[in-house]
């Protein structure tokens, strides 16, 4: 692999071959989104997208979100349009149609806040279907390709997709992580994310090992049979996972990494047990956890709140030990004890060992 977990690397024996066999992989630019006027289409990705058009070639545009953009928000009042069931904001799609993203509650967007009754609604950030508008309004003679969970719902519609992007000249191939990986597109000339941002926040771990992947394996679609370039945009050029990824350092975020998690207790130096606990509210799943605390031992991160996720509040707790096998067992017999008042009270759990996410 390209782009090995931090868990693969320190625990295998590697052989490592140098460079990569399609020739040498293609230069990185970063563009520091704090400096320039235009998003999501700055002026430095306009200039190389109207080499695309001008010269001939493919250009795959990543951007890690759906719709046209993440949210609603009224300048008047402050207010951002939110799910009633989940604890995110509604995302709006072309259709003027406000969609949660996770239990998929839609209603058509508001023309004044529903708040205050102010007119002063803002679009905030950009999806994947803003880019494709922006981009087909300024370069009306490049064909577009989105690909996205709303596009390839059909059976056969993401074959189809890339299919015509691998047969087009002067295509651009818009779309989430799923532009990024195992493909192999002749004629690529410029690969760029358009917002490498989207999940070095996230409260995870992996946060910044995802975003180094996904910058890496976007790099490498770029310039497999020809020069290629590849262009990252975002307001955190220092960022670590983007500083690696623009100078093809595998090794050098991972020995990082690596040390980052040692020093922390995390995988692959200590075991996660993930236990989460949901119910009808805020207060029911946080008990239980306090409770399954306390018979667990020590060395035990919360109870945390979680999102409130189709109507179901959550909490989690979190155990770093080198006996996840015995935590787990041990979580598992106290919640079969509570099983009876857990079912009367209408509260679920889960035991995670090793969770890919927190």
């Amino acid at each position: 692999s390209a782009t090995p977990r931090p868990e693969s690397w320190e625990a295998l024996e590697r052989l490592e071959l140098g460079g990569r066999l399609a020739g040498p992989l293609p230069p990185v630019r970063v563009v520091d989104l704090r400096r320039e006027r235009g998003y999501p289409l700055s002026a430095p990705l306009l200039a190389e997208l109207r080499a695309v058009a001008d010269g001939g070639g493919k250009a795959i545009l990543l951007l890690n979100r759906r719709g046209v953009a993440p949210a609603l928000h009224c300048r008047a009042c402050g207010k951002t349009i939110r799910c009633g069931n989940c604890d995110v904001s509604l995302v709006l799609h072309r259709d003027g149609v406000l969609r949660c993203h996770h239990c998929g509650f839609a209603e058509p967007a508001p023309e004044t806040c529903t708040s205050c009754g102010s007119a002063e609604l803002a679009r905030l950030g950009a999806g994947t279907q803003r880019l494709e508008r922006e981009l087909a309004s300024q370069f009306p003679e490049l064909e577009l390709i989105r690909l996205d969970a709303d596009t390839v719902s059909k059976p056969g519609a993401a074959s189809e997709a890339l299919t015509r992007f691998d047969a087009t000249d002067r295509t651009v191939l818009v779309g989430t992580q799923m532009v990024a990986k195992g493909h192999h597109f002749a004629g690529v000339a410029l690969a760029a994310v358009v917002d490498a941002d989207t999940g070095l926040g996230l409260p995870d771990f992996r946060a910044e090992e995802r975003t180094f992947q996904l910058l890496t394996q976007l790099a490498g679609r770029s310039g497999r049979d020809a020069p290629g370039r590849v262009l990252v945009q975002t307001f955190q050029p220092d960022a670590r996972a983007i500083r690696y990824a623009a100078r093809h350092d595998v090794g050098g975020f991972l020995a990082e990494e690596i040390e980052r998690r040692r020093e922390l207790g995390y995988p692959p130096f200590r075991h996660l047990v993930r236990i989460v606990a949901s119910g009808p509210d805020a207060e029911s799943p946080t008990r239980l956890l306090t409770e399954l605390k306390g018979s667990l031992g020590d060395g035990l991160l919360g109870p945390a709140p979680l999102l409130r996720l189709r109507g179901r509040h959550r909490a989690q707790l979190v155990a770093k030990t080198e006996q996840p096998r015995r935590i787990a067992e041990r979580a598992a017999e106290l919640l079969a004890d509570a099983s009876v008042p857990m079912r009367k009270a209408g509260v679920t759990a889960v035991v995670d060992v090793d969770p890919q996410s927190l």
